[in-house]
């Protein structure tokens, strides 16, 4: 008897990438991308749960397939897009309206890693007071618990059939499918005057192509001289879906991607006894190894075993933690999917 193969999925809507001359933006919404951490507020169904009994808690290491050594005990109700409680305040909790948002905690631009520093910790942050959530969506728990197995580097957890039925008993009544515009104009009057969360600007584009490509190429220059990273589109007539959606597509000037950190090589001359690259797991399951760190960031706490270029067992790192989710920039791929000229750019948790 063959095996049923399981629908694939993600725990929020990803984009895209914007392919010039071929995606079709006429008539689409266009805004800033922001330099945050992804989000999303379930309505407070979890807050003060145990993350364990949270069905789309991230509790499985997604290599190994066992249970998590570290996960941080009680939901809050706002999560990382990788099914990570974050540990915002009450304060900042209790004023969220009770419907599910989707969208980005915030700092500012430039502040990438202040805003990681300040959401990404065990407890909350008394910085909390600079982060902002950024809203673009409110999609129907009817989208967020479609039945599907969420497995890429940092995440593998299964939503069953069961899970909607849970979220109702839970005392969820947002459950609607709506389009992105119907779910723009519901937030925006929901959050009017909300002192943590905002509606974030979205600028409709002409209906001729031609048009809506010279508004793009304009708005895309602006965000790039004021400090942005690019360019987020989205059709205003699709539906949210958990997966990544050619409904949305961000145009960005360098291509860039995620990798999960798993190891480090050591470094040759100048950098002996240093980080040499950075080994990681690429969500096809291709290893990359990864340099562009500054000197500072190759520093080892515990220098491990191996010749140099070679991989290094035991070593452990001052900047970087063996699980990191690392965002690197590159040119292109080659044929086999491999990214070309790939260079560091973060940590994103």
């Amino acid at each position: 008897m063959s095996k049923v193969k399981v629908k694939r999925r993600e725990l929020v809507q990803l984009a895209d990438k914007y392919k010039p001359g071929k995606s079709k933006i006429a008539g689409w919404y266009m805004s800033e991308k922001l330099d945050g951490s992804r989000c999303f507020w379930d309505g407070g169904i979890t807050r003060g749960m145990k993350t364990v009994d949270v069905p789309w808690a991230g509790l499985t290491h997604p290599k190994k397939l066992t249970p998590k050594e570290k996960v941080k005990p009680i939901s809050t109700g706002l999560w990382s897009r990788y099914g990570n409680p974050i540990m915002a305040p009450d304060w900042f909790l209790d004023v969220l309206p009770n419907i599910p948002l989707d969208g980005e905690l915030f700092a500012g631009r430039g502040n990438f890693q202040l805003c990681r520093s300040i959401v990404a910790g065990d407890e909350a942050d008394d910085r909390w007071g600079q982060i902002q959530f950024a809203v673009y969506g409110c999609p129907g728990m009817i989208n967020f618990t479609e039945p599907g197995l969420i497995k890429n580097a940092s995440l593998y957890c299964e939503i069953t059939e069961d899970c909607l039925q849970w979220v109702m008993e839970q005392g969820s009544k947002f459950l609607v499918d709506a389009t992105f515009e119907e779910e723009y104009d519901h937030i925006a009057e929901m959050l009017e005057n909300n002192p943590v969360a905002y509606t974030h600007l979205q600028r409709q584009l002409p209906q001729d192509e031609s048009d809506a490509v010279e508004a793009l190429e304009a708005y895309m220059t602006k965000v790039i001289e004021l400090g942005g990273e690019g360019v987020i589109i989205r059709d205003g007539k699709a539906n949210y879906i958990c997966k990544r959606s050619k409904s949305l597509i961000k145009y960005k000037p360098v291509d860039d991607a995620d990798g999960k950190l798993v190891g480090f090589t050591a470094g040759r001359g100048k950098y002996a006894g240093m980080i040499g690259a950075l080994i990681l797991e690429l969500e096809s399951g291709k290893r990359l190894e990864l340099s562009g760190m500054t000197d500072d960031q190759r520093v080892l706490d515990v220098e491990g075993v191996g010749a140099e270029g070679k991989d290094l067992i035991g070593a452990r790192a001052k900047c970087f933690n063996i699980g990191d989710v690392i965002e690197f920039r590159y040119r292109e791929l080659s044929d086999d999917g491999v990214p070309k000229e790939a260079r560091f750019n973060r940590v994103k948790r």
